[in-house]
C-alpha cells in the first residue's frame, strides 16, 4: 500500500460524480412572466424574467468554487489536456491517503477532497474505491458537486454513495441540495444512463426548510431534456396537500417548460377573489386535455377546457367555456377552434406567425360565428447604442361577425423604443396603429383600446426585493391620456406579490406569483 501525498493529480476519474450528470428536475417549473396591461408595460417583462432566471441559475458557493479549482488545475497541467483524454486528471486532498498500484484500490480519510478536470468533485470524511474498476464509495455523508458543461449543475448531500463512473450506474440514500433550478430530496435516488429514478422525493424551485411549494411523489422517473415523469404525486403549498395525481407528466423539452401545477390567486376590483387551476390529461402523443377550474367570489364557479394539439407545425385547439384578458374582460366560446404557429429565421433577426380563430363567441348577451386571421412579422430589437434599442412589428388581421355581419380587416403596426440607463432604471416608449381595436369590434375581448396610441413608461429597481413600474397611454385621436397604470412588485420568500392600480379606472388587483428563491 502507497501513501500518497496531498492534492495528487491521478488519472483515474476517481471523483466523478456524474451519476447526478441527467438530471434536471422540473417539479414547480415558473412559465414566464407576462403583464396583465393596456399601457404595454409588458414590454418590460424581460426585466422580470432576467430576474427569476439568475436567481434560478446561479451558482452555488460549492459551486464557484469548483469552477476557481478546476480553473488553478488546469492552469497548473504539465502538457495540455486532450480532448479525448479519458480517464481525465484528477487531484485528490486528504488528511490521509492511501493507494495500491497494483490492485487500483484506494482510501482517503480526514476533510477528503476529490476533484475531476471537468468541473466534478466528491466531498467526505471518508472514501474507498478502485480506480481500474471505476467504483467509488462512501458509507457516511457525502457531498457532490458538479459544474460539468452539458451536463447538469449539481450540489446534493446524501449518504452511502456507491457509483461506477464506468457504466453510469450508481445510488445514493437520504440525498438533498440542488440539481440545476430544482431544490430536491429523495430517499433513494438510482442512475441509469438514459434516466434518473428518484424514490420518495419531493422537487422545488423554492429553497426553504418548509418550500412555499413543492411536488412529493412516491417515484419519480427523468428522461433528460424529454420528460418527468410522477407517480402517486401530491402537489403542495407549505404544509397543506392541495391536489394528488395518481401519474402526473411533465415536458422538459428545451424550451417547453411548463407552468406550476399549483392554483393561481389573484383579486380584482371586478371580479373579486379568483382561484384558478388547471391539469392536463395526456390523451394521444401530442396531445392533452386541459381542463380549468374557476372559482371567483363574485362570478361563482366556471371553468373553460380545451383539447390541445401542439406539434412542430403549431398548436391546435379546441377550446370551450370561460377566458379573460389582461382588461379582466370575459368572453365565452362554445366551442371555438383556435391555431397558432410562429416561426424565427435562424440566419436573420426576423421572426413570423400566424393565428386563426373560428366558433361561437358570447359576451354581454350577443351570440355571433367569431372568424379571425393573423400574419405577424416582426424584427429583433435593433441596437442603437447607449443601452436603447429599437423593435419594429406589422400584421395583417382579418375578422368576419355573424352577428351584425361586420368584417373588418387591414394592417396594423408598432415601432417600440427601449433605453436601459443603467441596472435600476429601464424606460420604454412606443407608437402603434391598430386596425381592429374597441371602437370597431363586437366583442372587446383581445383587441387594442386605442387605434392609434402612444405608450411610454418605466421600470425602477427600488430595493433588491422591490421594483415599481409605472405606464401610460396617450389616445391619440381623441387627444386624452386614457390610461396610467403603476405595478409594485414586491418578492416574498418564493412567491412574488404583483399590484396594479389603474389610476384613471380607479382599479386595482393584487396577483401571487411563485418565484424561484
Amino acid at each position: 500500500m502507497k501513501i500518497m501525498q496531498r492534492r495528487v493529480p491521478l488519472s483515474g476519474g476517481v471523483a466523478c460524480a456524474a451519476f447526478l450528470a441527467a438530471s434536471c428536475l422540473p417539479a414547480a417549473a415558473s412559465a414566464s412572466y407576462s403583464a396583465s396591461t393596456d399601457t404595454a408595460a409588458d414590454i418590460l417583462d424581460y426585466i422580470e424574467n432576467e430576474r427569476r432566471a439568475a436567481r434560478e441559475n446561479r451558482l452555488t458557493e460549492a459551486q464557484e468554487q469548483l469552477v476557481k479549482d478546476t480553473a488553478a488545475m488546469q492552469a497548473h497541467l504539465r502538457q495540455p489536456m486532450e480532448d479525448h483524454l479519458k480517464p481525465l486528471p484528477t487531484a485528490f486532498e486528504g488528511d490521509e491517503l492511501f493507494y495500491d498500484q497494483v490492485t487500483g484500490e484506494f482510501f482517503a480519510r480526514g476533510s477528503v477532497k476529490i476533484t475531476e478536470i471537468d468541473n466534478r468533485r466528491v466531498l467526505s470524511d471518508e472514501i474507498k474505491g478502485n480506480a481500474l474498476t471505476q467504483d467509488v464509495a462512501v458509507e457516511n455523508e457525502a457531498h457532490i458537486v458538479q459544474v460539468t458543461p452539458d451536463m447538469a449543475q449539481v450540489d446534493v448531500r446524501g449518504w452511502k454513495l456507491s457509483y461506477n463512473y464506468g457504466t453510469g450506474i450508481g445510488k445514493v440514500e437520504n440525498a438533498s441540495g440542488k440539481v440545476n433550478r430544482q431544490y430536491i430530496s429523495g430517499k433513494r435516488i438510482e442512475v441509469y444512463p438514459d434516466k434518473v429514478i428518484i424514490h420518495e422525493g419531493r422537487a422545488t424551485k423554492c429553497h426553504a426548510k418548509t418550500p412555499d411549494y413543492s411536488v412529493s411523489a412516491e417515484r419519480i422517473e427523468l428522461y433528460p431534456n424529454d420528460k418527468i415523469v410522477f407517480y402517486n404525486s401530491d402537489l403542495w403549498l407549505k404544509k397543506t396537500c392541495v391536489g394528488h395525481r395518481d401519474k402526473y407528466t411533465a415536458d422538459i423539452r428545451p424550451g417547453h417548460e411548463e407552468a406550476p401545477p399549483f392554483p393561481s390567486v389573484r383579486y380584482t376590483k371586478s371580479d373579486g377573489l379568483v382561484i384558478e387551476q388547471d391539469i392536463a390529461f395526456p390523451l394521444v402523443k401530442q396531445v392533452e386535455f386541459i381542463p380549468t377550474l374557476l372559482a371567483s367570489t363574485r362570478e361563482g364557479v366556471h371553468g373553460r377546457a380545451e383539447i390541445r394539439h401542439a406539434g412542430a407545425y403549431g398548436t391546435l385547439s379546441l377550446q370551450y367555456g370561460y377566458w379573460q384578458d389582461s382588461d379582466d374582460r370575459w368572453i365565452r366560446r362554445a366551442p371555438s377552434l383556435h391555431y397558432a404557429f410562429g416561426h424565427h429565421f435562424k440566419d436573420a433577426p426576423i421572426g413570423w406567425g400566424v393565428e386563426a380563430d373560428r366558433g361561437q363567441w358570447y359576451n354581454d348577451g350577443v351570440k355571433s360565428t367569431h372568424t379571425y386571421g393573423k400574419v405577424n412579422v416582426y424584427h429583433d430589437p435593433i441596437p442603437l447604442g447607449g443601452g436603447a434599442s429599437l423593435s419594429l412589428a406589422a400584421d395583417y388581421s382579418v375578422t368576419k361577425e355573424s352577428y351584425n355581419h361586420s368584417k373588418v380587416s387591414g394592417l396594423s403596426w408598432s415601432a417600440t423604443l427601449v433605453k436601459k440607463f443603467n441596472d435600476r432604471l429601464t424606460t420604454y416608449g412606443r407608437y402603434s396603429y391598430a386596425q381592429l381595436y374597441t371602437g370597431n369590434s363586437l366583442f372587446d375581448y383581445n383587441v387594442a383600446d386605442y387605434s392609434r396610441a402612444l405608450y411610454a413608461g418605466l421600470s425602477y429597481q427600488l430595493t433588491e426585493r422591490d421594483r415599481f413600474v409605472c405606464g401610460t397611454a396617450y389616445d391619440i385621436d381623441r387627444h386624452t391620456v386614457g390610461d396610467v397604470d403603476y405595478y409594485w412588485y414586491h418578492d416574498m420568500h418564493c412567491v412574488q406579490l404583483v399590484t396594479r392600480y389603474r389610476a384613471k379606472r380607479n382599479s386595482w388587483s393584487v396577483r401571487l406569483n411563485f418565484t424561484p428563491w
